[in-house]
């Protein structure tokens, strides 16, 4: 009897450890899609000095660490921008190489499942 309850244990425990790595796998996240994790895009050129614009947007619908990598892969894939994402605050720090405006931005977002909530605009002297 001892044997057969640890048998059972034993298979519980493959098919709960056989779902995780599938989880893992196969992203499952939050985002609805039970597609891969995307691949991380990252900006040639990361270092924000170099940017001459500087944009602070607010997102809704960021949940995971799969979301935050979509909304800067979106920013960083064109070549002439730098996203860094905040999961915490909900908010992408975006800087460019030419003026950026609220509705282009919300447009992109929008396309990739995102909303654009606020849109703030800094400037060299702050």
């Amino acid at each position: 009897m001892v044997i057969l309850y640890f048998a059972a244990l034993a298979a519980i425990i493959a098919l709960i450890v056989l779902y995780m790595v599938h989880h893992l796998r196969t992203g499952g996240g939050c985002c609805g899609s039970h597609e891969a994790p995307a691949k991380r895009i990252r900006a040639a050129d990361r270092n924000p000095s170099h940017y001459p614009y500087h944009y602070t947007a607010q997102i809704e619908g960021m949940v995971c660490g799969n979301c935050a990598r979509r909304v800067e892969n979106l920013f960083n894939e064109s070549g002439d921008c730098f996203a860094s994402v905040n999961l915490k605050e909900r908010c992408a720090e975006i800087y460019t190489n030419r003026k950026t405006e609220r509705t282009e931005c919300a447009k992109k977002l929008e396309k990739i499942g995102y909303t654009l909530i606020e849109w703030e605009e800094h400037h060299e002297s702050e």
